[in-house]
């Protein structure tokens, strides 16, 4: 009888990877993910810096418009800079006094008429286009032609002078408002355009530890005050330590040519970029 001869189904010789080729995958896909992740950190980076300098312009902007539509609209001649050395670094404000509205007034007490507290002027508007109002507790005031700061920033309670406070208005007639003041009063001098303004209390911009704030609601004072004793709003950060040599601030005073002119310089800095406003502000509005 034949014996039969069994196979095995089973291959005399396994396939597979090596050791070598295992390392070898192993080695490429290191290179790769270190590549990868080199590529997304790089741009995770890149979107992090543009949307920290977008954030800082945006910031610099914002508060660099608000203080060029101010300083455009202030009273004329009342601009004026001060600087102040607090533990070792500068500090420097610009102050200037807002106007609300301006008129054409119809009479005025002046030198040598006898004191009053009644004006009468042209019915008005203020900034927003409506009649100008003064509620019960007004606190605005009304000068008429100012021609340096010490005719704006001085002793308002005296009954001589450029600048006195706003008590109450009343409508005499279409034609013709009556404002009253806090006293009877009699200005310097007739403004030869027989302009009138009313301002409100002074607004001082400081650039003080690398920050810039905004100040108001606080009393006129003849000698500028920096920083004025009152509540302040953080208006821009990140700003460049200022030095004498280097002030931020600077004010041409007006002349036959030309009204006056303020240069608002600002460094923004943002790890190791660095960002200039150089802002030349042209004071649009004379006496």
């Amino acid at each position: 009888m034949a014996l039969l001869k069994r196979t095995s189904s089973v291959p005399s010789k396994q396939r597979g990877f090596t050791l070598l080729e295992l390392v070898t995958v192993l080695v490429l896909l290191g290179v790769m993910s270190v590549g990868i992740s080199s590529f997304i950190g790089l741009a995770t980076q890149s979107f992090v810096n543009v949307s920290e300098r977008d954030e800082l312009i945006s910031s610099a902007r914002f508060s660099v418009e608000r203080l060029n539509r101010e300083l455009r609209h202030a009273l004329p001649n009342s601009v004026r800079v001060g600087n102040r050395t607090i533990a070792g670094s500068e500090l420097q404000c610009i102050e200037f006094v807002p106007i609300k509205a301006s008129t054409v007034y119809i009479d005025i007490p002046v030198a040598p008429e006898s004191v009053s507290n009644t004006l009468s002027v042209i019915p008005f508007i203020n900034d927003n286009g409506t009649a100008y109002t003064c509620p019960a507790t007004c606190t605005d005031s009304v000068s008429v032609y100012p021609l340096n700061t010490s005719d704006i920033y001085s002793d308002q309670t005296d009954n001589i002078g450029k600048v006195f406070g706003l008590n109450s208005i009343a409508s005499i007639s279409a034609n013709e408002w009556q404002l009253t003041l806090d006293g009877s009063v009699i200005f310097d001098a007739d403004s030869p355009t027989q302009r009138l303004f009313t301002i409100g209390a002074p607004v001082s911009y400081c650039l003080e530890a690398n920050n810039l704030y905004r100040y108001e609601n606080y009393d006129y004072s003849i000698s500028q005050v920096v920083p004025p004793i009152s509540t302040k709003q953080l208006m821009a950060e990140s700003l460049a330590d200022i030095s004498l040599a280097e002030l931020p601030f600077k004010v041409s005073a007006a002349t036959l040519q030309r009204n006056a002119l303020v240069n608002v310089s600002l460094e923004f800095l943002n790890n190791d970029e660095s960002i200039v406003f150089n802002h030349e502000i042209h004071i649009e509005n004379v006496p």
